[in-house]
């Protein structure tokens, strides 16, 4: 099902998003907080979206929900929104969105949309969100839809080979 905001479409995330979306993430400052690498091709991107667009883990105990965020004023995706509904009925969101639009306001509406969804769609929902502790952009975002630092977590091993400092925020 397809959110709309005023500015925004959040389309379910399909196969095919992965040529509109390869380009954009390339850009390595989108990686500085996340544990995720740039695609190394636009077939290995459509490979993982079309195992994101089964919409479920493997086991079958969560449900993926995943979309591409497409602004009606730039004519282009923006970056992406997903939502992991756990069995406990709570959700872990996350959104990434392209650097030459970071601070138009993209992030807090469509991930605020997404929010709306899951709540009217899932009732009594817990979110969390977990951030790198040096990722101040994204702890603002959260700060602003409400959310509140939940716990601190340090000296995470990360994909790098180095490692981190991550705090989760939650909002009920």
């Amino acid at each position: 099902m397809k959110i709309y905001s005023q500015r925004l479409c959040l389309e379910p995330l399909k196969p095919h998003h992965a040529e509109l979306l390869f380009d954009g993430l390339q850009s390595e400052s989108i990686y500085n907080f996340i544990e995720d690498v740039p695609p190394q091709s636009v077939e290995s991107l459509r490979d993982r979206y079309m195992v994101l667009a089964r919409r479920q883990s493997p086991d079958g105990t969560d449900i993926w929900l995943n979309w591409a965020v497409w602004s009606f004023i730039e004519k282009c995706y923006v970056g992406y929104v997903q939502a992991t509904i756990t069995v406990d009925n709570g959700a872990i969101i996350g959104y990434v969105f392209f650097p030459n639009f970071w601070g138009k306001g993209y992030a807090r509406e469509a991930v605020n949309w997404m929010i709306s969804y899951l709540v009217e769609t899932y009732k009594n929902i817990d979110f969390c969100a977990y951030v790198n502790v040096q990722n101040h952009r994204s702890i603002a975002l959260l700060h602003n839809l409400g959310f509140v630092r939940s716990t601190f977590f340090p000296n995470i091993e990360s994909n790098q080979d180095e490692f981190k400092q991550e705090v989760q925020y939650r909002k009920g």
